[in-house]
């Protein structure tokens, strides 16, 4: 599959969109930490891309961060695509530029690098860093799964909490930045999901406000809204202790935090979409197919295809057992035309959801400015009275 890059081409390609973007401020910089695990002595390298307009002040901050997991290596073609669009080219050039007047962007296009060169090589199973650690298992030391301490468990959490130089990097990252938006991107399902991982009955602080901004975004690039969205590990149908957007969602309860794995194969897709279609979303021909299958029929169907879907993601081989077909199947788009509509489509995305974030940001400081003034003007009149005459007045 020549048209996925390797990680030295996405670094290429990206470095010379940062010298030549339209419209837009790049800055492309590199994070370095030194590995202290099980790879001592390594280095790892972590591309990081500011872009805005010439001016901040006032911008909702968005984080975006692609491929936590080497294997989904769509999801590094997804940023390129974003950073394209976001520079003035292709479909949604010119929404892009209406996004880029309210938000700034920081985008992390390749965030396991270092096992992504051997997914590269052929290891297309490799879902966890160079110490065989599940980065989106290591955010934190709160919700952590021990069942899954095992050497060569795809999920291993690792030691402790941002003990992997990746997930401390991207931790620095979200602390320093303090985005309004985090959105992290993967493939090997079909879902939008809000927090929590760890528990598929608890809601963020801010849960309503992240379900307005997915409805329209599930109806529009989820082919009529066959993709479910909510709580992820309701969605997901297992749990992701220690996944990032816990962690960024308890450090920042009012930001929008969003986990959105944006393909999966056919073979592995209904379940997802029925899963849509029973919560009630999705276009009229879905609700009529909804109206034809009872609850237990879809419960049944469902079932069987997350069967399926474990077996991929289950614990019970390692991911050098996995089967590399299989892989393949499930995270991978398996022509150019087919990957090229993906990232497209997904690009439009992104840019839907911060500009919604925007506009509720937006409204938002439009309430409280009025508040304030309002309280402000309370303050003016209650003087007045206080002073009685208008020479007092002036003389306060």
């Amino acid at each position: 599959m020549p048209w996925y890059r390797t990680t030295d081409e996405l670094h290429q390609e990206l470095g010379d969109l940062s010298s030549s973007c339209n419209g837009a401020v790049v800055e492309m910089s590199s994070e370095t930490k030194l590995n202290t695990g099980s790879a001592a002595g390594q280095s790892v390298e972590l591309d990081v891309l500011r872009i805005r307009k010439s001016s901040v002040h006032g911008k909702v901050k968005a984080m975006l961060v692609f491929g936590e997991h080497a294997r989904e290596l769509i999801t590094g073609e997804s940023a390129l695509d974003f950073v394209r669009t976001l520079c003035g080219n292709g479909k949604y050039a010119a929404k892009a530029a209406e996004v880029l007047d309210n938000v700034q962007f920081t985008i992390i296009p390749n965030a396991n690098p270092v096992a992504r060169r051997l997914v590269e090589q052929g290891q297309y199973c490799k879902r966890t860093n160079e110490d065989g650690v599940d980065l989106n298992r290591n955010w934190g030391s709160e919700h952590r799964e021990p069942e899954h301490w095992i050497d060569g468990d795809e999920m291993n959490p690792g030691p402790e909490g941002f003990s992997e130089p990746e997930t401390s990097i991207l931790g620095n990252l979200v602390e320093s930045e303090r985005p309004d938006i985090y959105l992290s991107v993967h493939s090997g399902a079909y879902l939008l999901g809000t927090p929590f991982g760890f528990d598929p009955t608890k809601k963020a602080q801010n849960y309503q406000s992240m379900m307005e901004v997915l409805q329209p975004i599930s109806d529009n690039y989820c082919n009529h809204g066959q993709c479910p969205y909510g709580n992820l590990a309701a969605m997901i149908g297992y749990k992701n202790g220690g996944c990032d957007i816990d962690w960024v969602a308890e450090k920042n309860p009012n930001a929008y935090v969003f986990t959105w794995e944006i393909y999966v194969g056919e073979q592995y897709r209904d379940r997802f979409v029925e899963l849509a279609q029973e919560r009630g979303g999705g276009s009229f021909m879905q609700k009529s197919l909804r109206e034809v299958r009872s609850k237990s029929q879809l419960r049944s169907r469902r079932t069987k295809d997350l069967q399926k879907l474990r077996a991929r993601l289950d614990e019970s081989e390692p991911e050098n057992k996995q089967n590399v077909n299989s892989c393949i199947d499930q995270f991978l788009p398996k022509s150019q035309d087919e990957t090229e509509q993906v990232v497209e489509n997904w690009s439009g995305a992104y840019l839907d959801l911060a500009n919604e974030v925007a506009k509720k940001q937006n409204a938002k400081n439009k309430d409280a400015g009025t508040k304030s003034l309002l309280s402000s003007s309370s303050s003016l009149n209650y003087a007045k009275d206080l002073f009685g005459s208008k020479d007092e007045w002036k003389l306060w």
